[in-house]
C-alpha cells in the first residue's frame, strides 16, 4: 500500500437542494395559565419547501464500496422550522464510489434549531438513493432523492393570547414531520 492510502480515502463534498414537507403529526399537552387542561392530538397534509445546505467530510471504506460521512450545514422542515443538523451518513456503492452509478444512503443524527427560544434538539433521520457521475479522477456529482423523518418538540402557540404556552406549563408537546428531499452534492 502507497503511504498516502489512509488519506487518498478521505472525501469534502458540499451538498445543496429542495425539500418539500408533506406531513405533519402532533401530540400536545398542556396546561393554560387559568389551570386547564388541553389535549391536541392531529396530523395534516403540511405542503411547505424548504432548502438544504449542507458540507460534509467522509471516509470511503472496503475497497471503495462503504462511505461514512458527517455532514452539517443548514435544513429547513416544516414552517418556521430551520436548524442545524449534525448527520451521520453511511453510503453504499454496489460497484465502487469511484465509477459512474446507482448508490444507497442513510443517515441520522440531532438539529439544533437556529431560533430556540425554548426547544429541545430535534432527531432527522432519512434513507434514499443517488446516482453518482464521476467527473474526473477525484471529482463526482451526485443527483440524491431521500425521504427525511423530523421528531421535534415545537413551541405551542398560546390559545388563550398572544406568544407560545409557557414551557413550565407543557406536558408533551412531540411532533413528527415527513419531507422528500432532492438535492446535489459535489464531492473531492
Amino acid at each position: 500500500m502507497p503511504d498516502n492510502w489512509f488519506f487518498s480515502r478521505f472525501r469534502i463534498g458540499m451538498e445543496w437542494g429542495y425539500s418539500q414537507c408533506f406531513y405533519r403529526g402532533w401530540n400536545y399537552n398542556f396546561i393554560s395559565e387559568e389551570g386547564s387542561r388541553f389535549y391536541d392530538r392531529s396530523y395534516e397534509l403540511h405542503l411547505k419547501a424548504n432548502g438544504i445546505v449542507l458540507g460534509q467530510i467522509g471516509f470511503n471504506m472496503n475497497k471503495d464500496r462503504f462511505n461514512l460521512s458527517l455532514l452539517s450545514g443548514y435544513i429547513g422542515v416544516g414552517e418556521n422550522n430551520q436548524m442545524i443538523p449534525f448527520l451521520l451518513r453511511f453510503s453504499y456503492y454496489p460497484r465502487t464510489a469511484a465509477e459512474d452509478g446507482m448508490f444507497a444512503f442513510a443517515q441520522a443524527g440531532p438539529g439544533l434549531h437556529i431560533f430556540p427560544g425554548e426547544r429541545e434538539a430535534a432527531w432527522l433521520a432519512s434513507l434514499g438513493a443517488g446516482y453518482r457521475i464521476t467527473l474526473s479522477l477525484d471529482c463526482n456529482l451526485d443527483l440524491l432523492l431521500g425521504i427525511k423523518y423530523l421528531y421535534d418538540h415545537p413551541l405551542i402557540p398560546n390559545p388563550e393570547g398572544p406568544g407560545y404556552v409557557p414551557r413550565r406549563n407543557i406536558r408533551k408537546n412531540n411532533a413528527g414531520y415527513c419531507a422528500l428531499d432532492l438535492t446535489l452534492a459535489v464531492n473531492f
